[in-house]
This record gives structure tokens, sequence and C-alpha cells, in this order.
């Protein structure tokens, strides 16, 4: 007697309806939110600047100041009559490092940004201003010979703004500066070349308050919409400058 072969079950193939789409990535999920929450932070964090100030009223006075950086640190250089057109800190400071008619105004780590060379230790010394929060800070003054534009080859932008707005940029550098009973800024304690010099800072250096930051900071002083998390560096400045102030 033969036995009957077995029974072969039908291949039932879900409906298209019916099956279910693959679940995305992880990391696919993981990059998304990142991105959405990046964004959504840099929106609650964006500076809408004055309009009062910048552009301002058509007849305002105005003058030219220049954004200027070497690819990962920024200064604003200024015009000397206009830095002098009043007594303050600022001007004091200027008055003490350069008689040049130009004047660079920066901001930075007082240790990494005093020392000179690229050896280990400043490499050591810029990953401690970076990761640890509580760092002294410098403002650093130095004269040019002539405008900007004339003396650097590339990294150099134009800023046309008010001369109110401009008060206002020299007021925040005013703030930064640490100075004694009298108003006089208190030079730091770092040698001084030429034509330059270095003040102490009562703000303080990290990686959440760098130097580009602290530049966007006087530019948003003026009046100029900015974005501190794009203007962690100098290009990112740049571009935030150019799409939402029209700088070229």
């Amino acid at each position: 007697m033969s036995t009957p072969p077995p029974k072969i079950k039908p291949l039932i193939v879900p409906r298209a309806s019916e099956a279910k789409p693959p679940s995305p990535p992880l990391g696919l999920i993981v990059g998304g939110a990142l991105v959405v929450a990046l964004v959504l932070f840099m929106t609650l964090t964006a500076r809408p600047g004055d309009r009062n100030l910048y552009p301002g009223a058509t007849g305002q006075a105005r003058t030219t100041i220049y954004l200027v950086d070497n690819g990962f640190h920024s200064d604003l250089v200024l015009p000397r009559e206009a830095l002098f057109a009043k007594p303050h800190p600022a001007a004091l400071a200027a008055a003490m490092a350069t008689d040049k008619p130009w004047i660079a105004i920066g901001w930075g780590d007082a240790r990494f940004y005093s020392q000179q060379g690229f050896g280990l230790g400043r490499l050591f010394s810029g990953l401690r201003a970076l990761l640890l929060p509580g760092n002294r800070s410098v403002v650093h003054i130095e004269g040019l010979a002539s405008s900007p534009d004339r003396v650097y080859a590339s990294g150099v932008r134009p800023i046309q703004v008010t001369n109110t707005g401009l008060e206002h940029a020299l007021a925040r550098i005013d703030r930064s500066l640490d100075t004694e009973s009298d108003g006089q800024p208190q030079r730091a304690q770092t040698p001084h070349p030429a034509d330059a010099g270095f003040f102490r800072s009562v703000e303080h250096f990290s990686l959440v308050h760098l130097c580009n930051h602290w530049t966007a900071d006087l530019l948003d002083a003026a009046g100029l919409p900015t974005t501190p998390v794009i203007d962690t560096l100098p290009a990112g400045l740049a571009l935030d400058l150019k799409l939402r102030a029209g700088v070229k």
C-alpha cells in the first residue's frame, strides 16, 4: 500500500495594503531629531537686531567699519576718529596701544590669544580654553596704517553702520573692559607687540562664548541681526550677515 504524498500548504502572499513598510533605521531617526533640534535652537536664539540702528533711516549719518577674519578668528576694524569721538574706556585703551589711524578690536582667551606659534603647549591651551568654563579673557587692540581692504588680501567685509549704532557697539566694548575706578582700562600681564595691546576683560571665554560670538555681540549692539549658533566660526558669521543683514 503506497503512502499518500504530503499536503503542500499554499503560499499566501499578503496584499500590498496589508504589508508593513520597513521601519526607518535608528540612525536616520536620531539624525533627523538632531537636525530639527538644531534648527529649533537656532530659531529660538536668533537675534532680530534693531532696524532703527541698522540699516536705519534714510539720511542718518553712517560710518564704514570692517569685519575681518583669518579663517578662525574675527575682529572689527574702526576708523580712529570714530573711536575717539567721545572719551570712553575703549578709546583710552586704543590710545595706550597705538597711534595708527585704523583700530582692530578683538577678544579671546587670555592665555591662548596672547600666545604665539602653534606648538603642543598652545594646542593644549586651546583645548583648555574650549572645554573648561570660567576662562579669563582679554580685549586685543591693534593699530593699522591703512583701511583693512588695503592691508589684507581676503577676509575683509565692509559694513556701513549708523553712527548711533556704532556708539552702541562701542558701549558694548566698554562693558567688556575691566577698568579701574577712574575708568582707566587695565593692561593684561602679557607681552605687548608694537602698535598693539591686550587689556583685561570682565567676560569669560568658553565653548559657548567664543571670539566670533563676541564679534557678533558688537554687531548685534550696532543693530545687525545675528544668530549665535551660526556665528561660531567666521564663515558662519559671514553667511549669517549676508543672509540676514545684506552684508557682502
